[in-house]
């Protein structure tokens, strides 16, 4: 029994000592998730700090990669405008529009004063034959009465009474249109000033504008040529004079040797010596009809230059620019040419040899470009280069092949019906620019080089023989092609023509 009770003891001590360490034990457990409480804390508090710098880092890589492709684009489009202007600035871009603009508006206003002068001319001239008639008629009247002739007298006075009433009507459309130049005088002032304000705010900050100018204006355009005038007889006799003179110049082709140009004219097909021009070496020739220049291009020396139409003198234009055709646009100012140096290309310029420019490369088009012809009104250009007939806008865009052959040299426009004239070999085809539908016409007496279309008549220059031929187009009545005139040069295979109306 009292080793029982000393058990009981032993037990009782035993589970207070091991009630002890148990505490002890969990005091060190607690203490010990307190401080990985603490831990975790701080690493929550770590994480959070780093994700902000990760952050920050973030923002300010996107800054440096937005800087960095902000300024790389900025750099690329510096360089594909420098290659696009090649070495012009936007600013002399606006100063070429600004000044071919105001080129366009003087001459428009010059053209309008001339022809207000002219109006009041005819008026006084009418007024005075107005009141010489009404005197003759009152002394045929006089005379009448003196003879007791009351029959006569009526009739005159009728006739008198006609002839006033048409004088009225006619005075009053004079008058109308002597008002309507004031107006138009005035309307041409007031772009004319606008200009010049628009070139100065250009010129102090330059700023993107169409390359192609603008026409005039058209209330101008219509009253220019659409006067209302009395028929003169010596405006008619002019005319006729100047249909007389309608004339082909013709320059001896690839020559090394000197030779004065031929005359060939239309209206007779007589031959003679230009006696104003004595070149060699000529590729191209245009013609300039409202300043009666004539444009033409060398060969070794490469170069274009420009000749009054009745003199020997010459005025280099362009030095380095090899062309085999140009066709010039008036109303623009603009002269187009296909080049083979500096570059295989279409080219531009004014007709004072000012801006030129290459507004599209041809040099992967396969062929050298050779004759062109201008659409004015869609501002188109059409061209053969040896093995398609192709299209282009004024500003370089939308190059098109429309046809294809063996020999392609020559393109001529008829604007009015929307037919394009060109060749392919000896055949003369046309085309309906509006469906790009081809169709033989004939079969010309040699290969073309030129060929212009002139009143229903395409005239046409041999690549292989020097003649000048011509075909009736008009209405389409095709007549037989026939040699014009045959040039005799020395030493000369083949011609350039250039009409001069």
């Amino acid at each position: 029994m009292a080793e029982f009770k000393h058990l009981s003891w032993l037990l009782i001590w035993t589970y207070l000592i091991c009630v002890c360490n148990c505490q002890d034990s969990i005091v060190s457990v607690i203490q010990r998730l307190d401080q990985f409480e603490e831990d975790l804390f701080h690493n929550k508090e770590d994480m959070i700090n780093m994700e902000k710098r990760i952050r920050n880092i973030i923002v300010d890589s996107k800054t440096a990669l937005r800087a960095e492709l902000r300024e790389n684009i900025r750099d690329q489009v510096r360089e594909a405008m420098a290659e696009i202007l090649e070495g012009e600035s936007l600013q002399d871009m606006v100063k070429s529009q600004v000044v071919s603009e105001l080129r366009h508006l003087t001459r428009g206003y010059h053209q309008m004063k001339r022809q207000m002068h002219h109006v009041s001319n005819e008026l006084k001239d009418f007024q005075d034959e107005t009141s010489v008639f009404h005197e003759a008629v009152l002394k045929k009247a006089r005379v009448g009465n003196r003879d007791n002739s009351s029959d006569v007298c009526v009739r005159d006075k009728r006739r008198l009474e006609m002839e006033l009433q048409k004088c009225e009507v006619t005075t009053a459309d004079l008058k109308a249109d002597i008002k309507r130049l004031m107006t138009l005088n005035e309307t041409c002032q007031f772009p004319k000033q606008k200009q010049k304000t628009t070139f100065t705010v250009h010129d102090a900050s330059p700023a993107t504008q169409n390359d192609t100018p603008t026409s005039g204006s058209p209330g101008l355009t219509t009253l220019m040529t659409t006067p209302r005038l009395p028929v003169s007889t010596t405006s008619v006799t002019t005319q006729r004079r100047q249909e007389e003179r309608s004339r082909i110049l013709i320059a001896p082709r690839w020559s090394k040797v000197l030779h004065q140009f031929r005359q060939l004219n239309i209206h007779s097909n007589s031959l003679s010596v230009y006696q104003y021009l004595t070149m060699k070496n000529v590729v191209s020739v245009a013609y300039i009809a409202k300043t009666r220049k004539l444009l033409i291009g060398l060969y070794n020396p490469s170069k274009i230059v420009s000749s009054a139409l009745d003199t020997s003198h010459v005025t280099v234009l362009r030095e380095g620019v090899q062309t085999y055709g140009m066709a010039v646009d008036e109303d623009r100012d603009i002269v187009f040419m296909t080049t083979e140096f500096p570059r295989t290309s279409i080219s531009r310029m004014s007709t004072q040899g000012k801006d030129f420019t290459a507004i599209i490369d041809l040099s992967k088009y396969r062929g050298i470009p050779r004759q062109l012809t201008l659409d004015t009104r869609r501002k188109r250009i059409y061209g053969c280069n040896g093995e398609k007939l192709f299209m282009v806008t004024y500003d370089g865009q939308g190059l098109a092949t429309l046809a294809t052959g063996s020999v392609m040299f020559a393109v001529t426009l008829d604007q009015t019906a929307g037919v394009l004239y060109y060749n392919n070999d000896e055949k003369l085809m046309k085309m309906t620019v509006s469906n790009n539908v081809s169709t033989e016409v004939t079969t010309l007496t040699t290969i073309p080089w030129n060929m212009r279309l002139y009143r229903g008549t395409i005239y046409y220059s041999g690549l292989s023989s020097p003649i000048v031929g011509a075909v009736n187009v008009s209405y389409n009545t095709y007549i037989t092609p026939y040699t014009l005139k045959s040039v005799g040069m020395d030493g000369v295979s083949r011609i350039l023509l250039c009409l001069v109306p």
